[in-house]
């Protein structure tokens, strides 16, 4: 309760916040990261850098994330001028927005995704983990983990 953490803060930080380390960061520095995480940046570039890509036109929910942001961020500038000239979109613009939602209607689908893999769409596989726990399991006297 209270007392526990009144006595773990002087015991850790006795001069209290002279003697910390760190401070929770202001709200402009958690938008700027926030803007460098979500739009084309270099910070963006140093994250992506190393992760799987599948080949194009293979499904796979992150590679289909990445390829995704140039489109919405695209269609998000569109938007933004549109709303801001009062005015309907071109067939271009159109276009546009409407691969922009299909692509947001595709991966907001996160319990659609039964498979993270082909292999796993594949008749009769069955995850190494659970192989494994199955030959444990037929190893063993008990037949579950129920008590």
């Amino acid at each position: 309760g209270g007392v526990a953490s009144t006595t773990m803060k002087l015991g850790c930080f006795p001069l209290g916040n002279i003697t910390r380390p760190y401070y929770e960061p202001s709200d402009r520095l958690t938008k700027e990261v926030s803007r460098m995480l979500t739009t084309p940046s270099e910070m963006r570039d140093f994250f992506q850098e190393g992760v799987y890509m599948a080949p194009e036109g293979t499904a796979h929910q992150v590679t289909d994330l990445i390829r995704a942001l140039p489109t919405c961020v695209e269609a998000d500038k569109i938007a933004a001028n549109l709303r801001r000239e009062n005015r309907q979109p071109t067939e271009e613009e159109a276009a546009v927005l409407d691969r922009a939602d299909a692509l947001r209607d595709v991966l907001i689908q996160v319990d659609v995704f039964d498979n993270l893999t082909d292999e796993e769409s594949r008749e009769g596989f069955v995850r190494p983990a659970l192989v494994g726990t199955a030959e444990r399991m037929s190893s063993m006297d008990r037949k579950s983990f129920a008590a």
